[in-house]
């Protein structure tokens, strides 16, 4: 099968393509097509094509949750291990419970609106499981079972909600009161773990996976995370590729590393649960609010000490360019977009420079 280009007569491009679609009377038999204006379309004709001489009555008669199942295998090529696994749990817990049982030609664009409107209503992601279903009918389409996307018209409400007070990070001042508490459990693994976090900016699943070889010297070196697969925590790729990074790290961070291997010598991770495996998830934070019970410290979530380390280091005069490097972004725009508050100070910061450099 190959999709070939010709010229027509008025001098334009089109595209054809030759599939073989069985035998009649022992001979082999070929479909061929021709006249497509893109190769794109040509591509789907095959698709089309095929899908009708696999499984012809699946055309009308496929349910949504079948249509899933072949989507979710090619998803899954895409995607690392731990956004699989939320992305099947998702559709399992809220998608397929509505839409499953249901053939893909009965489902309309009324329907899907109403399971949005519910989604949106109880689940803060709501709106990525329009996507989701979105997705699952283009694919339907690419394959030939429909010719239009029924969620495409579908629109997903914008939930008000309270503007929440509590910033998810700390100050200079209230990092350093936490760290002063931390020391006082005398507890070395607690005080090396926020130590970590909240002078390198690491991610949970980063710190986590963390082996005594990735540390050389004064740098730590970040190419791996932990996720959670239907099979229980293992360790998986990082979030992208820019996620691969090195770290420097500070001498007191150092000393407080090697502090906590004099104590745990036969360590191969960093951060270990007692029974030599993986450290809880769960763990840092049981830890985070047994170190703040009874003081006047807010609560923020163990992702707050990547927050944390993100405003310090603005303040500190790094640039954004050197901060998404350390934070492991893509791309500097997912830096500015996701500490929109700190890089505006920032900027208002320079203006005030300015002002008082010119003096007047």
């Amino acid at each position: 099968m190959e999709i070939k280009s010709y010229k027509k007569k008025d001098g334009t491009t089109a595209y054809s393509f030759e599939i073989y679609v069985g035998k009649e009377n022992g001979r082999s038999k070929f479909t061929r097509k021709r006249g497509f204006k893109t190769k794109s379309d040509a591509r789907k004709a095959i698709f089309k094509l095929q899908s009708e001489l696999e499984k012809p009555e699946e055309k009308t008669d496929i349910s949504f949750e079948n249509l899933y199942k072949k989507w979710l295998s090619e998803y899954e090529k895409s995607v690392i291990d731990s956004t699989y696994y939320k992305t099947d749990r998702q559709f399992k817990n809220h998608i397929l419970p509505d839409l499953g049982n249901k053939k893909i030609k009965d489902i309309t664009p009324r329907m899907i609106q109403e399971f949005q409107n519910e989604w949106s209503n109880k689940l803060k992601f709501g709106r990525k499981l329009l996507g989701f279903v979105r997705s699952v009918f283009n694919y339907g389409i690419r394959l030939g079972y429909i010719d239009t996307n029924p969620a495409d018209s579908v629109s997903a409400p914008k939930i008000k909600r309270e503007r929440k007070e509590v910033k998810n990070f700390y100050d200079h001042e209230e990092l350093k009161k936490f760290m002063s508490l931390a020391e006082k459990t005398g507890d070395i693994q607690k005080i090396a773990l926020f130590r970590v976090l909240a002078f390198t900016g690491i991610r949970k699943g980063e710190l986590l996976a963390l082996e005594w070889s990735d540390l050389h010297d004064n740098t730590l070196e970040i190419n791996k995370a932990i996720s959670r697969s239907e099979s229980g925590l293992e360790v998986s790729t990082t979030k992208n590729r820019a996620s691969e990074r090195l770290i420097s790290l500070d001498r007191k961070t150092i000393e407080i590393l090697d502090n906590l291997r004099e104590e745990y010598p036969d360590r191969k991770l960093i951060f270990e649960s007692e029974n030599g495996g993986v450290l809880s998830p769960a763990k840092p934070r049981k830890w985070l609010l047994q170190i703040i019970k009874d003081s006047d410290l807010k609560q923020i979530t163990i992702h707050g000490f990547r927050h944390t380390h993100a405003s310090l280091i603005f303040e500190s005069g790094m640039t954004l360019k050197q901060a998404q490097h350390r934070l492991g972004h893509s791309d500097l725009q997912t830096t500015m977009n996701i500490y929109t508050h700190i890089t505006q100070k920032a900027i208002d910061d320079i203006g005030e420079k300015f002002s008082k450099y010119v003096d007047f």
